[in-house]
């Protein structure tokens, strides 16, 4: 009877095996080791940029208060006003939201139309259409019910009395920062508390959630 040759393969096998064990512990210990740097010495940092992509926090100027000489007369006041934004990735058409939007404005040129799409088919988080417009247009466009169209309450500088000592008053800019005299000396005491819209936006930039704080 012939006799059995040896099993030669197992040895090889088995270092085969322990080779290949060997490789997936130190893949998962290296996993493990990256996990552990990012969510804990990392983590501070990588919570804040993720916050940073995630989130969008807009500031909505906050109302003036009023100027007044040493009779109580008024010099320069703040009334409201409404300014329109969008937020993009909620607007599936631009070029026909904008249409809608010119339309309801009434005084849009072509190039503002023009730019207005593009802003929007730029897809950021937020985007303003028009700051401080009247009255009467801001309701014309509240009437569309656009989705993705959204208004913040600003507040627009009037004086009364013109141009009667605008040189000691100064002027205020569309962010209702003083940029010229009384109202740029005194600005910190005057110029209120402004008001905060927070979009928060998933991986894909897309909005899905939308808080406003007004302004005092």
């Amino acid at each position: 009877m012939a006799e059995t040759p040896p099993r030669i393969w197992r040895p090889t096998l088995t270092r085969r095996l322990a080779v290949v064990g060997a490789l997936c512990l130190a893949w998962a210990l290296g996993i493990e080791a990256r996990l552990i740097y990012l969510q804990v010495y990392r983590h501070a940092d990588m919570t804040a940029r993720a916050e940073r992509q995630q989130l969008r926090t807009v500031a909505a100027a906050a109302k003036r208060g009023d100027i007044l000489d040493r009779n109580g007369h008024t010099l320069a006041e703040s009334v409201d006003a409404d300014s329109i934004y969008a937020v993009p990735t909620e607007i599936e058409n631009p070029a026909k939201a904008v249409g809608a939007i010119c339309g309801a404005l009434g005084d849009c040129t072509s190039t503002e139309r023009q730019s207005l799409i593009d802003r929007v088919h730029r897809g950021r988080a937020f985007v303003y259409i028009r700051r401080q417009v009247a009255p009467d247009q801001a309701k014309r466009v509240a009437a569309l019910q656009l989705e993705g169209v959204g208004f913040m309450r600003e507040s627009r500088r009037f004086y009364p009395n013109r141009d009667l000592a605008a040189h000691l008053l100064g002027y205020v800019g569309i962010d209702n920062t003083g940029l010229a005299g009384l109202e740029a000396t005194y600005d910190r005491l005057i110029k209120g508390q402004a008001g905060k819209v927070l979009i928060q936006t998933d991986a894909k930039r897309h909005a899905f959630s939308r808080l406003e704080q007004p302004s005092t």
